[in-house]
């Protein structure tokens, strides 16, 4: 017996005897999948950026597809580009020393499909050393008065430029940074190219994505529009172990949106009292018990007590209050969604400008809480402070650490104004007008005043204090709409994907078809390219416990 434990130990260490092992697992593990499906998709994943819980989560989705008959391909970046978004981590790094990273950073990536038995390439596969060096001279020819047009190919790619840098630097100056704008320049440059290249080597049906901005997936997502292919892609929700999945075809669709004529599908049904209930706890939990996936550690108590605010912001009770909701300045979501203004701090800057004079309307300006841990020295209100050191009294704001809840603030607002933030949704179920400068998910349902141009976005702010409450069939519209958005659109991950956003492998079969309803519609939802609404059937498979919406497997 002794003997044939060391026989096996010295063969579990032998790589050849691991690796013919690990493929005779996931031969064992794919016959329990399903073959031969019609309308079997090729899907390409193109999961660039490095970042390892992205990876995880692509390539047990990618698992799950095959299980069920679909063709998949993984593309990695494998350090053809520096300027990749694993940079912001470490901003103190020094351009010159960005590829001292990658080989870790590769050989970590890539295990992840290897694991699971997915094809996967690398970047260099689809271009040469040559064509890498054409495409660095090209980046010389980009600049700061000309990035954000920039062309490659009638592709174009200055959006993507702008985003990288917008997030690398944290919505700060690109003054000195020209070194940093060539090398996201060659980084859109690259993924351009070589997704270009991917599409036309495997003629997927699809691509798949995380993000579908900045400089390691930007490029691949307008390519792969431009080609006709739909792409899903998928961001974080507001509940642990839960994603916004969507998928689009043209550039007007957004991933966190649903189309047109899912809208009207729903838009007159109305809630039953069960649907009423899931969502009025989901905002409890939000906001009262402090339950969030994206605000962690930054929503204040509750304190249910409008006089204290009143009196803490020196507020006349007789005189209509608005709030203007300010954002991450340099949040994904200008990337995804168009606005009449350039940028975050463009429509801030004039928005204070022209409520200066407008004093029939006391206004308060909430500073996102997640500016203090995100970026305080370059946020809305640090920029306020520069642009308006002498704010007059009708004008306060509430800074980004203040002790307020957002249901303490909503509830001394008559009305509110963003750009897309959530808040709007928010305030909008709860009866009061709402003025976008942007097309947010929600706009264009009935329920929000959507500002056409910068002209007719002054005029509402003018017009606020006589702006009257949303009638009953727009706040019953903005309920429905907030139903699919806030519990019917937040999909739970598959069970082989831990807490911690990892794969477990001791849950990997969790995924076989048949075995998990989400994973199951998730599939489907992808294959057939619906927008991905739960249907009400798996709701009722959800149970709300203290601590979140947890995952009930069956």
């Amino acid at each position: 017996m002794v003997l044939v434990k060391k026989i096996k130990r010295k063969l579990t260490q032998n790589k050849v005897v691991r690796r013919v092992s690990k493929e005779h697992r996931l031969r064992k593990f794919y016959k329990h999948g399903i073959t031969g499906i019609e309308n079997s998709k090729t899907i390409l994943f193109w999961s660039t950026g490095g970042m390892l819980i992205q990876t995880s989560l692509e390539a047990v989705n990618a698992c799950a597809l095959k299980l069920r008959g679909h063709n998949v391909k993984m593309i990695l970046c494998d350090g053809v580009f520096k300027a990749c978004a694993k940079r912001v981590d470490n901003p103190e790094i020094e351009i010159k020393d960005w590829g001292k990273y990658c080989p870790g950073c590769i050989k970590k990536n890539s295990e992840i499909p290897e694991k699971l038995g997915i094809e996967y390439e690398f970047i260099s596969n689809l271009i040469n050393g040559e064509e890498l060096q054409k495409l660095r001279e090209i980046s010389e020819t980009v600049n700061f008065k000309n990035y954000k047009d920039f062309k490659y190919k009638d592709y174009c790619i200055g959006t993507h430029i702008a985003s990288a840098m917008v997030r690398h630097t944290r919505g700060g100056s690109f003054e000195g940074l020209e070194e940093l704008l060539k090398e996201y320049s060659t980084a859109v440059l690259v993924v351009t190219e070589t997704s270009e290249r991917a599409l036309s080597k495997y003629k997927p049906d699809m691509v798949y994505m995380s993000h579908g901005i900045y400089a390691d997936w930007g490029p691949a997502c307008t390519v792969a529009l431009e080609k006709k292919l739909p792409v899903v892609s998928y961001v974080c929700s507001y509940l642990n172990s839960h994603f916004y999945y969507g998928i689009i075809r043209n550039y007007k669709e957004t991933f966190t949106g649903i189309r047109k004529s899912t809208w009207e599908l729903f838009k007159d049904i109305g809630l039953t009292d069960v649907q009423k209930k899931r969502l009025k706890d989901f905002l409890q939990r939000r906001y009262m018990k402090k339950i969030s996936g994206d605000m962690n550690g930054l929503i204040k108590d509750f304190r249910g007590d409008k006089d204290y605010f009143f009196k803490k912001y020196g507020l006349d009770k007789d005189k209509p209050v608005w709030g203007i909701m300010t954002h991450i300045n340099w949040d994904a979501a200008s990337d995804y969604f168009p606005m009449i203004y350039e940028n975050f701090d463009d429509w801030l800057y004039d928005t204070v400008k022209t409520i200066y004079d407008i004093n029939d309307v006391q206004w308060l300006i909430k500073i996102h809480p997640s500016e203090k841990v995100d970026n305080p020295e370059t946020g809305c209100q640090k920029f306020i402070e520069k642009n308006f050191p002498d704010l007059p009294p009708h004008i306060k704001v509430v800074k980004m650490d203040d002790d307020i809840s957002p249901e303490d603030f909503y509830s001394l607002l008559s009305g509110a104004v963003t750009v897309m933030g959530t808040g709007g949704l928010e305030l909008s179920i709860k009866g009061k007008p709402v003025i976008l400068a942007g097309e947010a998910h929600y706009s264009g349902k009935g329920f929000t005043y959507d500002a056409k141009d910068k002209e007719h976005y002054a005029r509402m702010l003018r017009d606020a204090a006589k702006i009257e409450k949303p009638d009953e069939e727009k706040v019953n519209a903005a309920i429905r709409y907030a139903y699919i958005y806030f519990i019917l659109r937040q999909i739970p991950l598959p069970p082989a994907i831990g807490e911690n956003l990892k794969i477990n492998m001791d849950k990997i079969k969790s995924i076989l078809p048949g075995r998990d309803k989400f994973t199951d519609f998730l599939c489907n939802a992808i294959a057939e390219g619906k927008d991905m609404i739960l249907p009400e059937e798996l709701m009722d498979q959800t149970k709300v416990e203290q601590k979140d919406q947890i995952r009930q497997h069956v």
